[in-house]
């Protein structure tokens, strides 16, 4: 079965104003393969998925699916003729329940009303395979990332498409949800339906995939079978050149250093309780735990964002008083979001404008903007983070996931931090980009700044991470430091917390 081709793009070419997105590429996917498409961010993999689903039209090119030539004018054409994509940014309506997103444009009705049992009982037998606790009325808004994920996930395989397109579908899920999306991808493929799979998780694609095409500066680079190559193989194909260490060196005296941040006895029912922890210059601190550990609320609660019950936070072990992310950016505390979409930029506006969002003050005299300032300071993060766009006037939107986040990233660093809380700062980014990311907060852990790293990708957090705090279920289980961060020892600290909260 898996040598029948069901899908061919051939000769694909894309552009955009000032970027060739891509040039001519072609790819096949066969019957109930698993096929990875893998690059750097601006490398064309999403442009690809998008003009294959019909998000975008191509400029010149061919899609044929089951030996017919396709015209997509939208994705609703792609729908109908058997190609879905589940998105990597959330395309949900959060107004309304589990059932009407996933249901959406084909509600069953009786007589023009809507058959809510029926529309129920549909909805709960598409989640029952992702074992989740999700009911189908409730509304999405309500929901964590992770479960409007798996509702995005679970919409798209509920059209029973001869094609299943799925753009960085774990990055908001934890290990035990990402294996369930493994075993439902593979019932899917067992039906004879194929897959495409983006992901920047390396892990994932040697994992569940059959054959991998290699994309770099919006060229297709190689197809080749997953059998047939390594890691390390496919990260030189996709930049160019040998990747070194993906994480830099750990500071050997980081816990030395003069106390920055310290929290107290912070609380806030039912997210967390009796929080407390210290930030010393030149660490990087890690905040780790499963999801739903409160690990991110504990974050935004320090800066503002959301608020306290109780509890207190020193600066440089001076008591100050937060109670807005204004007053946070004040005592130059910033916070990098896990939603970018949402939360982190504004996506239908310029890169300047989001660059300089936090601190319009300084950037302005008079009621008027210092343009000349903004173009040196957002010239100075595209060079320093290797940000792919074309000229500062550039929306946003048009950018890949990953240069959205390094945008969201200097607009951080643009503030001159004392702390930077940076909650999955790779999310969404390439492996090129991680070992920069990686670099930059070691870098301004050296520099004296303190940092804070939430992450759900244990490797992260013990490749780069000199300290770690391991919260559950709201509660701090331990701290580790030095060799005793790994990867066991975590996960160690967990089971025993939870073994003590059952017997006790």
């Amino acid at each position: 079965m898996q040598n029948q081709i069901i899908l061919k793009a051939e000769n694909i070419e894309k552009s955009f104003p000032g970027t060739k997105a891509l040039k001519k590429v072609s790819v096949e996917l066969r019957k109930g393969e698993v096929h990875a498409v893998v690059g750097e961010n601006g490398a064309g993999k999403s442009t690809l998925m998008n003009v294959i689903s019909g998000v975008l039209p191509a400029d010149s090119g061919e899609i044929i699916l089951d030996n017919e030539r396709l015209r997509l004018k939208n994705p609703n054409d792609a729908r109908k003729a058997g190609i879905g994509l589940v998105h990597q940014e959330l395309a949900l309506c959060t107004h309304v329940t589990v059932s009407e997103n996933v249901f959406i444009g084909r509600l069953p009705k009786k007589a023009g009303i809507v058959e809510q049992k029926k529309l129920y009982e549909m909805t709960k037998e598409v989640l029952e395979p992702f074992k989740t606790n999700i009911e189908p009325d409730q509304i999405v808004a309500e929901l964590s990332v992770a479960q409007q994920q798996i509702v995005e996930i679970a919409k798209a395989l509920s059209l029973n498409c001869k094609a299943v397109i799925f753009d960085e579908p774990t990055s908001s899920l934890n290990e035990s949800e990402a294996q369930s999306l493994f075993e439902i991808i593979k019932e899917v493929t067992d039906k004879g339906i194929g897959v495409f799979y983006i992901s920047h998780k390396l892990s994932e694609i040697f994992q569940i995939c059959d054959r991998i095409t290699i994309l770099r500066d919006g060229a297709l680079i190689k197809t080749v079978d997953t059998k047939s190559i390594n890691a390390d193989e496919v990260v030189a194909d996709m930049v160019g050149k040998q990747l070194g260490n993906l994480y830099p060196e750990k500071s050997t005296c980081a816990v030395d250093g003069a106390e920055i941040l310290r929290v107290e006895n912070f609380t806030r029912f039912p997210y967390f309780k009796e929080v407390g922890f210290s930030l010393h210059k030149g660490e990087i601190l890690g905040l780790c735990g499963l999801v739903g550990s409160g690990r991110t609320e504990v974050a935004r609660a320090i800066c503002g964002i959301d608020s306290k019950a109780s509890g207190e936070v020193y600066l440089e072990s001076e008591k100050i008083s937060i109670k807005s992310y204004a007053d946070a950016l004040k005592f130059r505390i910033c916070y990098l979001t896990e939603d970018r979409k949402f939360d982190g930029l504004f996506i239908d506006m310029d890169i300047k404008d989001n660059m300089i969002a936090p601190q319009l003050k300084k950037f302005s005299k008079y009621h008027l903007l210092n343009k000349s300032a903004i173009g040196e300071l957002t010239t100075a993060y595209k060079e320093k983070l290797n940000i792919k766009f074309t000229a500062p006037e550039q929306k946003v939107s048009s950018l890949s996931g990953g240069n959205q986040q390094k945008i969201m990233i200097a607009k951080l660093l643009a503030v001159k931090p004392k702390v930077v809380i940076m909650d999955e700062p790779t999310r969404g980014i390439d492996v090129g980009a991680k070992a920069e990311v990686h670099k930059i907060l070691r870098e301004l852990s050296d520099s004296g700044i303190g940092v804070i790293v939430i992450s759900s990708e244990m490797p992260e957090i013990v490749g780069v991470c000199d300290r770690v705090v391991i919260m559950n279920e709201g509660n701090v289980v331990s701290a580790l430091k030095g060799d005793e961060v790994t990867q066991d020892k975590i996960i160690a600290e967990i089971s025993e917390f939870n073994e003590q909260q059952e017997c006790g």
